[in-house]
């Protein structure tokens, strides 16, 4: 099935299934598409946005990202945001750190109050469908079963933000795409999908260290140069930019000591927090074990051990909260699903990518 359907299709279905997540959150919440933004009723700003949605639907406590995606997607350019919208912010350095998503769906802040919403909403599907089609493109190349597509876009975290708004579906995507890009010898695209997916979210710069570790690891010096710096380059200017404009700002401490988020959390760990966790550590020690089989490509175990590190030091706040757990080790689904369903008798060599002289 998976070599008889077009890529196109693969792309639909990806599509299809974000799109149904966002329609049984929007059914079970009243059809107001505001509960989108995730505003929380006692957010300060609560009525900076009650203004552009007079019917706006907010939620008990603080609420959750989507309110600030929405705020920076009306004004992207923060450098000309008003005072309002910097305070509404409340971290301005930290939340503009991540353009792409909203300046993507607010058409550059062009867009009006429900045609940037409808734009978040609907950049979450578009990158459901291009993560589908980079699956399955992933899958052909790899030798991977229909099943290996079908899990991964199952995966809880890619629902999580589909219907949070917030970056990680789209910085998922695109680094799946870029890794297809290298597995095609297509050096060029791979580094500017990683720096796209870098300036969505960019804790994805872990995945091109993954890479970068490969080439490393058989001496190709040049491309390992290339990619741990190339694809850096636009979110370290940004960053810059926002550090000279708001100084280095609060950000939400959301990396700690190896192994004492898990464990400060766990006493907190009830209801549907408790099975999410222990997935969660499930995942991560899952990886960190495939990290050490010398049988799985090389860049494939590099993958897995640089992204249960980020599991592993990950802060109490992420792991008290199932939905920021379940987004920061999305990646580790599809690491792990590769190395489940790699072919028996698969030489487990690394890929033309990390092989061969890749054309520029």
């Amino acid at each position: 099935m998976l070599h008889r359907l077009p890529l196109a299709a693969w792309f639909s279905i990806g599509a299809a299934v974000i799109g149904c997540a966002q329609l049984i959150h929007l059914g079970t919440n009243g059809w107001n598409p505001t509960v989108f933004l995730h505003v929380g009723a006692d957010f300060p700003a609560r009525g900076r946005i009650e203004r552009d949605f007079p019917g706006l639907d907010a939620g008990p406590n603080l609420g959750h990202d989507g309110k600030y995606n929405y705020l920076v997607a009306r004004e992207p350019r923060f450098w000309r945001a008003d005072p309002e919208t910097l305070a509404s912010l409340q971290d301005p350095g930290y939340r503009y750190a991540r353009p792409l998503y909203p300046l993507l769906a607010g058409l550059g802040g062009n867009a009006s109050p429900w045609g940037t919403l409808i734009g978040l909403i609907l950049v979450q599907t578009f990158a459901g469908g291009l993560c589908g089609a980079a699956l399955a493109s992933f899958a052909r190349t790899h030798h991977l079963p229909t099943a290996f597509v079908s899990v991964n876009l199952a995966n809880p975290g890619l629902f999580s933000s589909a219907c949070l708004l917030t970056s990680d579906l789209l910085a998922h995507a695109l680094a799946l795409t870029a890794w297809n890009c290298f597995d095609r010898g297509r050096f060029r695209l791979g580094v500017a999908g990683f720096a796209l997916s870098m300036l969505a979210k960019e804790y994805y710069a872990l995945t091109p260290l993954a890479l970068t570790a490969a080439f490393a690891a058989q001496r190709q010096w040049r491309n390992a140069v290339a990619v741990a710096i190339l694809p850096l380059v636009p979110i370290v200017a940004w960053k810059l930019a926002l550090l000279a404009e708001f100084g280095a700002g609060e950000g939400q401490r959301n990396l700690d000591w190896p192994g004492w988020g898990f464990a400060e959390s766990m006493p907190g760990w009830v209801g549907f927090r408790m099975p999410v966790g222990w997935l969660g550590i499930s995942l991560v020690v899952g990886a960190l074990a495939f990290a050490g089989n010398r049988r799985l490509p090389r860049q494939l175990r590099w993958a897995c051990a640089v992204w249960s590190l980020l599991g592993l030091g990950a802060s109490r706040l992420v792991w008290n909260d199932p939905t920021d757990l379940l987004r920061a080790i999305a990646p580790l689904g599809w690491l792990i699903a590769w190395a489940c369903f790699r072919r028996r008798g698969d030489s487990g060599t690394p890929n033309a990518a990390v092989t061969t002289a890749t054309r520029r």
